[in-house]
């Protein structure tokens, strides 16, 4: 079995997330959190390719929460920031992570699963959270050049 995430992790985890900026600080984000075996085996097979991810103790779902959104795009643009304070953050923690947007097109299903109200909140992301299986991707990076105007 997976070694599991534990529960001082990922509290550190949500607390460097929540220092990302947002518009007149509205906060717009709420997290659910998935460690039961049962739930993350069937998030994973509404996600298409997720049979890998079914190896990750943790999932750490992102939402919008539309009451506290003032403008979507920018409050979306928050979303991204606290889920790239969330990666970096586990990386530091020595764990993998993670970033999965294939899942945003099963949303409601995945509300339904967990029990969140569609209406309120509007999943942004899902995390995939758990220690390194000891390999790393090398990726390849583009040279700077290619990405300035």
């Amino acid at each position: 079995m997976e070694q599991q995430v534990e529960e001082t992790l990922i509290k550190e985890m949500i607390q460097s997330a929540m220092c990302a900026p947002s518009g007149k600080n509205g906060q717009p984000w709420r997290f659910k959190i998935v460690t039961d075996k049962t739930l993350i085996n069937v998030i994973c097979d509404l996600t298409a390719y997720g049979r890998w991810m079914k190896t990750a103790p943790c999932f750490i779902m992102v939402y919008l929460d539309q009451k506290s959104s003032y403008d979507y795009i920018k409050d979306m643009q928050s979303c991204g920031a606290v889920i790239q304070n969330i990666l970096l953050c586990a990386n530091s923690l020595g764990l993998g992570s993670c970033w999965i947007g294939e899942i945003l097109d099963k949303s409601n299903e995945v509300g339904l699963l967990l029990d969140i109200d569609k209406e309120k909140y509007e999943l942004a992301a899902l995390l995939t959270i758990g220690y390194k299986a000891g390999r790393t991707m090398n990726l390849v990076r583009n040279n700077i050049e290619k990405f300035m105007l």
